[in-house]
């Protein structure tokens, strides 16, 4: 009994990753760092949530922040859910230097996963210079950046839960759908912000 896969052709398999964003230097570049959970990860949030999103828009910047490997030992996400990675990706540039100009404590900040919007609660210009979204710790910026990708250390992932009970003017029930909200937009983004 022997079994066969399809294969796509060159040109198929390759005509839809846009150019600029390498899996396999991204996953190296983790590793290296120290991130090697997320470097075995890596691949699936390019394929599902990146690249769907670069193809779309390919003049966007994306921004991923990606938790310690001590984060996927934890009971609650041993296996991360898509939804939770998703919520780890912002559509848009975003580093230390644009959270201390741009933003202020409280700050919403749109994910590409729908409705779940990452909270700002600390500011790197702050006491200690950490940054924190979702109470949880900005541990090194640029990991990774090619322009097109960038990559931010976090110690822990971000627990949608935060914002529900915290910051409950941003859950989906509360939002009306009018513009007198007083978003903001990032500049040269695609995401929204809300003082």
């Amino acid at each position: 009994f022997v079994t066969t896969r399809a294969v796509q052709p060159y040109e198929q398999a390759n005509q839809s990753k846009p150019p600029g964003i390498n899996a396999g230097l991204v996953s190296g570049v983790l590793s290296d760092k120290g991130y090697h959970a997320m470097a075995l990860t890596v691949d699936t949030i390019l394929d599902a949530v990146i690249l769907p999103t670069l193809n779309i828009n390919p003049n966007t910047t994306l921004t991923l922040f990606c938790p310690q490997d001590k984060a996927f030992f934890n009971p609650k996400y041993p296996q991360p859910p898509l939804t939770l990675l998703e919520e780890h990706v912002v559509p848009f540039k975003m580093d230390k230097d644009a959270m201390e100009v741009y933003l202020l404590h409280g700050s919403k900040v749109d994910a590409l996963l729908p409705y779940h919007p990452l909270v700002v609660t600390s500011l790197p210009a702050g006491t200690r210079g950490c940054a924190s979204l979702h109470q949880v710790k900005v541990t090194k910026w640029d990991v990774y950046n090619n322009g097109r990708l960038i990559v931010h250390g976090l110690e822990d992932f971000s627990d949608p839960i935060v914002q529900t009970l915290r910051y409950p003017q941003y859950d989906v029930m509360n939002v009306k759908e009018d513009s007198s909200q007083g978003f903001s937009a990032w500049p040269d983004a695609v995401g929204i912000i809300s003082r």
